[in-house]
């Protein structure tokens, strides 16, 4: 319980930091195009050294097994969200926009920042299992679906900072390669500025929406509920009832947060690919939006839930 309440607090400042953002655009300090620039240092700069920082720790047993758990986690939970969506998909004809939206949850923007600020910059390490698997994901399966294309593009997975800053810290983190102190220290304080300038991103962007049409979009609300509650109940059953939180001793907490991964709001790499192919971008738009404010309310119920039945 005392998780979900600092879980909810967290979420919570993390919303009054998207209201800085809402409020540099409606006083005219800044302009929404000005966004790009806090995304792309997010994107390159500040997401890989929070991730190479989180690997910057002693390789032990217990470690090893939480790894490989959230990365065995994130593959299950992507084939029960695949099933469910393809099915989905064909009772509620949802478009592929719509479909995606639901499948795949944000787990880098959000996660990486709520999860190092309840849990520590420690516990970023275990997120990078799912980090691992959706972004083959993202650049495979929910590119080919939202372009409409066949063609398989190996270079831009291998080539995704993210996987790079992954595949960096993972290298580093079985040889034992610390960094000096002075690296240490300059990675930690710009991993550190992740939360903030991802929600002042988020905040500018909402500030360039119609807020009514966000708010009125019934089909928004029902790939929100699936998002944001459905599914992320489901992923929850799974792991309580097949015992998965029992492998050892903490397992618990490494499927903690593939859950606070899963029951995220919908990716943003969603909507970046809806804009780049011109398919449905507006309607990607809101759903993003939407489910950004709806899972203040959501995460920390799933999570109390979570804490409840374990």
């Amino acid at each position: 319980m005392d998780l979900a309440i600092s879980l909810a607090t967290q979420i919570g400042a993390l919303f009054i930091m998207i209201g800085v953002g809402y409020v540099l655009i409606k006083t005219d300090i800044c302009t929404i195009s000005e966004s790009k620039l806090l995304s792309q240092i997010v994107l390159y700069v500040s997401a890989p050294c929070a991730i190479i920082n989180s690997f910057q720790i002693d390789l032990t047993e217990e470690k090893l097994k939480g790894f490989l758990l959230s990365i065995g986690a994130a593959i299950l939970i992507h084939i029960i969200y695949y099933i469910l969506a393809k099915i989905l998909t064909k009772k509620c004809h949802f478009n592929a926009i719509e479909s995606m939206s639901i499948m795949y949850p944000n787990c880098g923007n959000l996660i990486l920042p709520l999860v190092s600020i309840v849990l520590g910059n420690e516990m970023v390490f275990y997120c990078s299992g799912y980090m691992i698997v959706q972004t083959i994901l993202l650049w495979t399966h929910c590119k080919l679906i939202i372009s409409e294309d066949t063609h398989f593009d190996l270079k831009k997975i291998l080539l995704n900072i993210n996987m790079i800053a992954i595949a960096a810290g993972i290298i580093m983190f079985f040889l034992q390669i610390k960094l000096p102190t002075m690296f240490q220290s300059a990675i930690s304080g710009m991993g550190s500025l992740m939360g903030p300038l991802s929600m002042f991103v988020v905040g500018m962007l909402l500030a360039g929406m119609n807020m009514k049409e966000v708010f009125t979009d019934v089909r928004a609300y029902v790939v929100c509920f699936l998002r944001l509650v459905v599914f992320p109940a489901i992923i929850l059953l799974v792991f309580i009832f097949t015992g998965m939180t029992k492998l050892f001793p903490s397992a618990s907490q490494v499927l903690m947060i593939s859950l606070l991964a899963a029951s995220g709001p919908s990716a943003s790499t969603v909507t970046q690919f809806a804009q780049l192919y011109d398919n449905h971008a507006f309607e990607s738009s809101v759903i993003n939006a939407l489910s950004i404010l709806l899972c203040i309310i959501t995460m920390p119920i799933i999570n109390i839930v979570y804490t409840f039945l374990l």
